[in-house]
This record gives structure tokens, sequence and C-alpha cells, in this order.
């Protein structure tokens, strides 16, 4: 849900600084409510940016970690598979002798 609420307030910001200027041509350039909707539209839009790229950097060093876990996991298998092969080979050569 928190993620969908900052879509929406980013989405909102992008909004208002596309519809800024629109407002700052019906209202004139140096109208004061041009300048506030292109301000708070910027702000709203650059948090919601700011918030993106602390997620993304956040998320990028978990599915490192991840991967990580897993490559150390492929290792230990692939070791206890050569294992497994060894002491079959062992059981097969005690047999046969």
């Amino acid at each position: 849900m928190f993620e969908l609420e900052m879509l929406i307030a980013m989405g909102f910001g992008a909004a208002l600084v596309a519809v800024a200027p629109v407002v700052a041509a019906v209202t004139g350039r140096e109208n004061r409510v041009a300048s506030a909707v292109s301000h708070t539209g910027r702000s709203i839009t650059k948090q919601g940016l700011k918030l993106g790229i602390c997620i993304a950097d956040r998320s990028s060093g978990l599915v490192r970690k991840v991967g990580h876990g897993l490559s150390e996991a492929g290792e230990s298998f692939t070791d206890l598979l050569a294992e497994a092969k060894a002491d079959l080979e062992q059981a097969k050569a005690s047999k046969g002798s």
C-alpha cells in the first residue's frame, strides 16, 4: 500500500509540473499561483524520486546478498554431490575387490 501511495503522490506532483506552464500562460508569468503550482509539483516529484532511489539502492543490495547466498548454497550442493559420487565409487571399488 505504501508503494501505491507514493506512486500516486509522484504522479500528482508530475501532473502539477506538467500543468504549471498552462497555469502560467493563463494567469501570467509572474503570477504567484503559477509559481506555487510549479514549486509544489517539483517538490512532490523530487521527494518521490528520492524515495524511489533509496528503495532501489536498498533492494539492489538485498538482491546481491540473496544472489551471494544462493551462490554459496549452490557451491555447497555441488560439493555434497561430488562427495556422494566419490562415496559411491569407493563403495563400488570395495565390492569389486
